[in-house]
């Protein structure tokens, strides 16, 4: 048995490999049991990957061997999971799933009753009970799993969202990455009466975020060109995150979601405290431009956990990520993608504006992400060649930009961030920290 079973974003790894063998999934299913107590209803749902159903299987089983029950919603996106969680009082909720990740990975995420992801202290608490069980035998059993269509819940969640805007007439493009959103999301827009032209909506269990979706988003930037659309919408596997695209082509990341968001809130007087939430990798740009419209910026780690544990402590209403991860507190509190989509979609149909005017204020900094593969992630304190080359890059941006570097939670990649006045000047900065990292990592 691990030592440690959850990361930054619940327990990954490959399928039949510990953490997500056979054994720890049946036990995690167990200990989930366990820690809820008494006889506790749980529902669970999944992306579109081959391996989720085998994980569900014995997730499943774990949880009746403990006494509990569990319900599969089937595919459905994690926020539609976070939304039945707390909508059906459910005791939790669970996610199979590796969200942008390959085909290749999976992932279980747990939720609370509220629809929010477990505390690292409940997670702790389940990893001490998976270790007092370390070298118990347990051998597979058949389940039979009850399955439920919960999507029309999904459904007409979002089209409260629009809150009955007139968005006929708008001609959209999405990229569902084969995943998650690959049903909900042309339904969802068709029954507000967009045309819509879906890309990547055929999942075959091993095609998941495959040259598409908000990692990949450059034949859906070519179609909207194309098409003549008003805008497109790139998602990831399992829903919680979407990326935008203008009419021109332009890709448009969560700095921009926020912006956007943020501004229209602040003018009618809605946006709670006057200030939002978004981590430390969100452009130094941003800050500049909603400090012009009289909105605070609070920073966090990076993490959608983190982004709702800040948004409580600030008391704001609204929050995100870079990646296009978006929290809306008062729809749901998890980032949701197609949520994103139809508010964004909404506030472009009442302000009578395209997205590229929206954002015309917005100047983003010029910014360079390097990621390098690593076989270790000592404290940099312990690595003075890698320190000294940071600090020197520190010092030569001082006050003209910004670095970022950590460590990936989820992969064993370092991740190097630069901002700052000129592109090239910071592509050559980030390229001397990742030559450092390569050469004391490895």
């Amino acid at each position: 048995m691990l030592d440690f079973l959850f990361g930054t974003d619940g327990v990954r790894g490959t399928p039949g490999i510990p953490p997500l063998d056979t054994r720890t999934i049946i036990m995690l299913g167990q200990a989930l049991t366990q820690e809820l107590g008494g006889v506790p209803r749980i529902v669970c749902g999944r992306d579109t990957r081959e391996s989720g159903l085998w994980i569900e299987r014995h997730l499943a089983d774990g949880i009746r061997r403990a006494g509990g029950t569990m319900i599969s919603a089937g595919v459905i996106p994690t926020p539609g999971v976070a939304l039945v969680t707390s909508q059906y009082e459910f005791d939790a909720g669970v996610v199979i799933s590796a969200s942008h990740n390959p085909f290749s990975d999976n992932g279980i995420k747990i939720l609370r009753n509220t629809g929010e992801k477990v505390t690292r202290q409940f997670e702790s608490r389940i990893e001490i009970r998976l270790a007092k069980s370390a070298g118990t035998s347990i051998g597979e059993e058949s389940v039979e799993i009850e399955t439920r269509d919960f999507l029309e819940s999904y459904v007409e969640h979002l089209f409260g969202v629009a809150g009955g805007t007139d968005l006929s007439g708008m001609r959209v493009a999405i990229d569902c990455a084969h995943g998650a959103m690959s049903e909900v999301a042309p339904r969802v827009f068709k029954k507000l009466g967009l045309t819509t032209i879906e890309l990547h909506a055929k999942p075959d269990g091993e095609n998941i975020n495959a040259k598409s979706g908000s990692t990949h988003p450059e034949s859906l930037q070519k179609q909207v060109v194309a098409a003549g659309c008003h805008l497109g919408f790139a998602f990831d596997g399992d829903g919680d995150r979407v990326i935008l695209v203008d009419q021109f082509g332009r890709l448009v990341d969560g700095d921009g979601v926020l912006f956007l968001v943020a501004r229209h809130l602040k003018a009618a007087g809605t946006l709670v405290g006057d200030s939002i939430v978004a981590t430390v990798m969100s452009n130094l740009g941003l800050e500049i431009a909603l400090s012009k419209c009289g909105i605070k910026l609070h920073r966090c780690p990076v993490g959608d956990l983190h982004v709702h544990e800040a948004m409580l402590r600030h008391r704001t209403c609204l929050g995100g990520e870079q990646s296009g991860h978006i929290i809306f507190s008062d729809l749901l509190p998890t980032g949701d993608g197609l949520g994103t989509a139809v508010s964004v979609l909404r506030i472009l149909a009442e302000s009578g504006q395209t997205l590229d005017e929206l954002l015309a204020d917005l100047h983003i900094l010029p910014q360079v992400l390097v990621n390098v593969s690593v076989s270790r992630k000592p404290e940099l304190s312990k690595v003075p060649e890698l320190l000294q080359i940071i600090r020197s890059v520190e010092k030569s941006l001082y006050g003209r930009g910004r670095v970022l570097v950590r460590y990936s939670g989820t992969e064993p990649i370092f991740r190097i961030m630069l901002e700052g006045p000129k592109q090239a000047m910071i592509e050559r900065m980030a390229e001397d920290i990742a030559g450092s990292a390569r050469l004391n990592l490895r």
